[in-house]
């Protein structure tokens, strides 16, 4: 993806544009917006069907979030239904539903963030100027993603060795505490292992040089800009209302959103900052297609040239044959 060949700092700077925006900003219309996004990112990245598949995990905790909080919440004044002398109200089930848009766009964004951000990259980027605080953070992203992975693996060895709990209650809690049991002996084992592992090899011994240089180029400019802009944008815009939203106690928006077009031109920014990776993708795809027009027209041989060139090894298309003529005697055997 385009955007995995730009700086680390361009990346992360987009993504967290992208969390402070959708985590601040409360409202429904940014909330779909973040959502579609993140899941047409993540669509990008994985790949469709490994998109779809975490997507299917995560909408019944969409389900779960909007129910809890109809359940819990009488606040409102559109009443839906009656169950037993309480109120369900369209405003609480709309809170919910915003609500638990907001977090799926973060834990799709953040796993996108994983898949484009590796461990090496973000330590190129902080590890010069802020050592121990990047080795932390990125000990973290790989903690999570390391310990889900062996638990997966811990669960395959009980059923394969023990087999099926047959639904049984007091066999599933049994098995769910062994296995939370073995994953922190493990997360201790692994971080002794870890700090000797460091130890050995000089960590905080000397001065320490990054095992791959990143370098800041004039194509990173661009788009680290272009995210600066349009989160400045952003900023404005919810500093000034534009995001204004009100749920209770009967949703409406405020009439300074209006003002001067405030609402839609953050709808606007939004959009394109959200889309800005799949924007790049497709920049690059542009470029890559003109590039490889311009070197096939720079090897085209005009017709009077070529008249004038017998001797010239050239195909049937007017174009040069480059090499020791084994290219030429390949297309007269073809």
């Amino acid at each position: 993806m385009a955007l995995k060949r730009y700086h680390p700092a361009v990346v992360f700077l987009y993504f967290a544009a992208m969390l402070l925006v959708t985590m601040l900003v409360h409202h429904p219309v940014i909330a779909c917006i973040s959502f579609v996004f993140a899941v047409l990112l993540r669509c990008r990245v994985t790949g469709f069907a490994k998109a779809l598949r975490s997507l299917l995990y995560l909408l019944p905790m969409l389900l779960m979030i909007t129910c809890i909080n109809a359940l819990v919440n009488e606040s409102g004044m559109t009443a839906l239904f009656t169950i037993g002398g309480r109120s369900f109200t369209l405003e609480a089930l709309l809170y919910g539903l915003v609500s638990g848009l907001t977090l799926l766009s973060v834990i799709l964004w953040f796993s996108s963030y994983s898949d484009l951000m590796e461990n090496g990259r973000f330590l190129a980027m902080l590890g010069r100027r802020l050592p121990v605080i990047s080795m932390m953070i990125s000990m973290i992203f790989r903690y999570i993603p390391d310990t889900v992975r062996h638990g997966r693996e811990i669960e395959m060895s009980q059923r394969a060795l023990l087999g099926s709990d047959d639904g049984h209650r007091k066999t599933k809690v049994a098995r769910a505490i062994r296995l939370a049991s073995i994953l922190m002996a493990w997360s201790m084992e692994n971080a002794i292992e870890t700090a000797d592992s460091m130890r050995a090899k000089g960590y905080q011994s000397g001065c320490r040089k990054p095992y791959a240089r990143v370098r800041w180029t004039e194509r990173d400019v661009m788009p680290f800009l272009l995210t600066l802009i349009l989160t400045g944008l952003a900023v404005i815009g919810v500093l000034s209302g534009g995001a204004a939203f009100l749920f209770y106690p009967e949703w409406y928006i405020p009439s300074r959103a209006f003002v001067g077009g405030r609402l839609y031109v953050f709808f606007g920014v939004f959009i394109v900052l959200s889309g800005l990776p799949l924007l790049l993708d497709i920049g690059e795809k542009i470029r890559d297609v003109l590039s490889l027009g311009r070197r096939r027209a720079s090897r085209e041989i005009d017709p009077f040239v070529a008249a004038m060139l017998p001797d010239q090894d050239l195909d049937g298309q007017g174009m040069l044959f480059s090499g020791d003529g084994s290219e030429k005697r390949r297309r007269m055997e073809s």
